[in-house]
């Protein structure tokens, strides 16, 4: 119903639809934290294709500048961090995220500058995609970065998603099972202050299912899906991980978002599987829905 508003005499008085009046249009908003791949199929490319393939707005600060393609990573260089803060900054002063997906971090300074921008502007939403090891093995973090991680950045997250190789560096462990797999995403988030952990199960040798394994104080999820028969992986850490932070970003709860986000991850890759882009591990198919 209007309400209306008596003004001084002399006045005419106005009717204010609160149900209108207050409503302003916005876009569902996510922010990715990571690195540049010029091949477009990880990094904040990824994140930006699936953001805008589940409808949602995506910003971006860049960490680092990466050399890369399907074959792998040929070099990277950190983004200065005066232009990390800048970055940063310019996107938070200006621009709420709803949600904030944290990949590539190149040094432990880095780590430890995201951790303090987070905590001064008080965002929340955070899953923080551990990316240590590329698709193609190569390193792209060092022992410090790992600590500085664990100890300043990870206890911010909402969700931490480490796959198994990621797993046995954070916490030494290199989970078989189903049982270590739990047992390890339990220590992980012990160890990282995380309140819940998508440990991914993707690199384990010789299953035809991939089970992965959500682990917070609540719940213990077991999430199996089939093997794809392809190549084409490139990216795939970092588009679950900003599918989840988009998923948050609607307002989905962690655990639905990481159940979602994952069976979305597997159509992509179906989507995908027989095209054919570059000479190595090719990308998903990131608009397959569209």
């Amino acid at each position: 119903m209007p309400v209306s508003l008596s003004l001084p005499e002399g006045e005419k008085d106005i009717l204010i639809f609160p149900d209108i009046a207050m409503t302003v249009p916005h876009y569902t908003t996510m922010l990715t934290i990571a690195g540049s791949d010029p091949s477009g199929g990880a990094g904040i490319q990824a994140d930006i294709k699936t953001a805008t393939a589940l409808g949602v707005y995506a910003m971006s600060v860049i960490t680092a500048v990466t050399a890369q393609n399907t074959l792998g990573v040929k070099g990277f260089e950190p983004v200065s961090l005066p232009l990390l803060e800048a970055q940063l900054r310019c996107v938070l002063d200006d621009m709420r995220p709803d949600a904030v997906k944290i990949g590539m971090i190149p040094s432990a300074p880095h780590a430890s500058l995201i951790a303090r921008i987070l905590r001064e502007y008080e965002v929340t939403g955070v899953v923080l995609d551990p990316v240590l090891v590329a698709t193609s093995g190569d390193a792209l973090s060092d022992g410090d970065t790992v600590r500085t991680l664990l100890q300043e950045l990870s206890p911010l997250a909402t969700v931490i998603t480490p796959n198994l190789p990621e797993t046995k560096v954070l916490t030494g462990l290199q989970p078989a099972s189903v049982p270590e797999m739990l047992q390890a995403a339990c220590e992980l988030r012990r160890r990282s202050g995380a309140r819940g952990v998508l440990l991914k199960g993707g690199h384990s040798a010789g299953r035809a299912d991939i089970i992965d394994i959500y682990s917070d104080p609540d719940a213990a999820d077991l999430l199996m899906h089939s093997r794809v028969d392809t190549v084409n992986t490139h990216g795939t850490g970092c588009t679950l991980s900003s599918a989840m932070a988009s998923l948050m970003a609607l307002g989905r709860q962690p655990r639905a978002a990481v159940a979602e986000a994952v069976g979305w991850l597997h159509g992509a890759i179906k989507a995908g599987a027989e095209m054919t882009v570059g000479h190595g591990h090719g990308p998903v198919n990131h608009m397959y829905k569209s």
